[in-house]
């Protein structure tokens, strides 16, 4: 019998909620309940989230990345980064370029391959946003950890998406795209997403001055959202910084950012809980069969890179030691950002996307399974949960 699209939405959030519930009776992360949930009701295991339902309700996928991308780049705000002092942008680029550097020579020793290598590299820098949203929210960290991973989060994921479209153009060229379409790539893929994420973010600002009630400027911030994810489509970018800018240029315009993040997250748990369900229910226990020697080093050389570097960085520019000491921890997920990045490989050089898709969607499977456990228990070493289980 074929399922109904709203029938898979109502069943996956459903299902979702009651997993995330019975994770934190037993004092799991509940996003680690949630993909849980998936995994087991997903084609893997019972095959109640079928294939076919997957790909009907994807675009929940979408609106629950743009809202995650949205409220991480509202972690970019310069009064507050100019208080936390340039450590956090060290550390952000340390961590990224320590897991580019290990995973790039991890992986070009064991493959010989240099482009295979410089784009997992590449793909290796990215964190995965939504699980450090919802396990310092579910837990109700605060303290320089906490702030710092967040920032630092954000910053990441601008530095891997730029990083990966440049590494990317030259790959292109290294195989038979000109200079000047490469070029045009970067420039459309990256330029473009800055100015769409930032007229947008200065039109929800400027929209917000006009409003008659706090429901309007939700509906504002979700139609904008809306807006700059099915245009980044519709001229074939990613939506994800465009998502990210929005945040960042709406937190930093906006007279009432703190009411616009309130009022938001009235909204935005049912796509969270469905983005992460049908994460669960994406993963294929037989990738981890594929892994290999190359998927192996890309597993172990790229949070180790992230913790050195943060820790360098760190203890370099003086962060506090309990935030140098464990933000590498927290830095482990990686999900839906580096998942993107080998779709895009994979569009246009379909045999070296298969082979980056084997590595890295195996190692999710791995880094979302146990990203949650070492993000809380990073901050609880840092003595920032708050919340009383």
């Amino acid at each position: 019998m074929e399922i109904h699209e709203l029938l898979g939405v109502g069943m996956v959030i459903l299902l979702g909620l009651l997993g995330g519930k019975l994770s934190h009776r037993f004092k799991i992360p509940r996003v680690t309940g949630y993909m849980l949930t998936g995994l087991l009701f997903g084609p893997s295991v019972l095959g109640l989230i079928s294939s076919t339902t997957l790909a009907d309700i994807y675009m929940i996928n979408h609106i629950a990345l743009g809202l995650i991308l949205f409220a991480i780049g509202g972690e970019i705000e310069l009064s507050h980064l100019r208080s936390m002092g340039r450590k956090v942008i060290f550390m952000a680029l340390a961590e990224s370029l320590g897991a580019f550097i290990l995973v790039f020579l991890v992986s070009w020793g064991i493959s010989g391959d240099f482009g295979l290598s410089i784009l997992l590299g590449s793909v290796s820098m990215a964190t995965a946003p939504g699980v450090t949203l919802l396990v310092t929210r579910e837990y109700s960290s605060r303290g320089p950890l906490t702030e710092t991973l967040l920032a630092v989060v954000a910053i990441n994921n601008v530095i891997c998406l730029v990083f990966f479209r440049f590494f990317f153009g030259i790959y292109s060229m290294v195989h038979g795209m000109s200079l000047d379409q490469a070029v045009l790539g970067f420039i459309k893929e990256v330029f473009l997403a800055v100015i769409i994420g930032g007229v947008i973010g200065a039109l929800i600002s400027w929209w917000e001055q006009k409003i008659d009630d706090l429901s309007e400027l939700l509906l504002v911030i979700i139609g904008g959202l809306l807006l700059a994810i099915g245009l980044a489509r519709t001229i074939g970018i990613s939506y994800l910084l465009t998502c990210l800018v929005i945040g960042a240029v709406t937190n930093n315009l906006s007279m009432m950012h703190r009411l616009v993040y309130a009022e938001l997250r009235q909204t935005e748990m049912p796509f969270y809980i469905a983005f992460f369900v049908l994460s669960g229910a994406s993963l294929h226990l037989n990738a981890l069969l594929s892994l290999g020697l190359l998927g192996l080093g890309y597993l172990i050389a790229r949070p180790i890179g992230k913790s050195l570097g943060s820790h360098v960085a760190g203890e370099k520019f003086g962060a506090e030691p309990q935030v140098y000491s464990n933000i590498g921890m927290a830095l482990v997920p990686q999900a839906g950002v580096a998942i993107g990045m080998v779709i895009t490989v994979t569009q246009t050089h379909p045999d070296i996307g298969y082979m980056m898709g084997t590595v890295v969607l195996s190692s999710v499977i791995v880094y979302e399974g146990l990203g949650p456990f070492l993000t809380k228990l990073a901050l609880g070493r840092a003595g920032e949960i708050h919340l009383q289980e």
